[in-house]
């Protein structure tokens, strides 16, 4: 599953799927019913590992937002402005319409945590690691959930990567 409770509590879910192809079919009206969009994936496991490469992305994307608002923020822009702008650019990501005004007003209530965003980052290194990959962003990006795990942060959402980037906050 790549969502959260929000979809849940609408019915908007996206399920990936792993298996045999035939249970899968035979599943899938059940599956449909709950969620917007049903994919099958492949053999068992690799829905886990598609799952892994999407949060690997997402907490990437998470932590390089935050240090992008953190600098406009440190340069004294209106992160009004900032979220627009970046809305229109190739700066443009799900992650911006979802923790951009979150990690700005600081309301980091947890639907998926810091702590989980790093557990979910260590799993990408080491399917990476696995396949012999050097992943230096993603290695970063886990290094600073581990940072806000290690100021006693890591139950805040995702989004609270922020307080590391913000001036005056941690």
């Amino acid at each position: 599953m790549a969502s959260s409770i929000t979809q849940a509590r609408n019915g908007t879910l996206y399920f990936m799927c792993g298996g045999p192809r035939d249970v899968f079919e035979k599943s899938k009206p059940i599956l449909e019913s709950m969620a917007q969009s049903v994919r099958y994936i492949g053999t068992a496991g690799q829905a886990g590992e598609v799952k892994a490469i999407v949060n690997m992305v997402m907490n990437a994307n998470t932590a390089i937002l935050a240090e992008g608002l953190g600098l406009g923020q440190a340069l004294g822009f209106d992160l009004n402005m900032l979220r627009e702008v970046f809305s229109q650019t190739g700066a443009a990501s799900r992650v911006l319409e979802t923790d951009g005004e979150d990690m700005q007003v600081r309301d980091h209530d947890c639907f998926y945590s810091a702590d989980h965003a790093l557990k979910d980052l260590r799993i990408a290194l080491a399917l990476a690691k696995e396949q012999q990959l050097h992943i230096p962003m993603v290695q970063s990006a886990a290094e600073q959930y581990q940072e806000l795990a290690k100021v006693g942060k890591g139950d805040l959402d995702k989004s609270g990567i922020s307080e590391l980037t913000f001036q005056n906050r941690v």
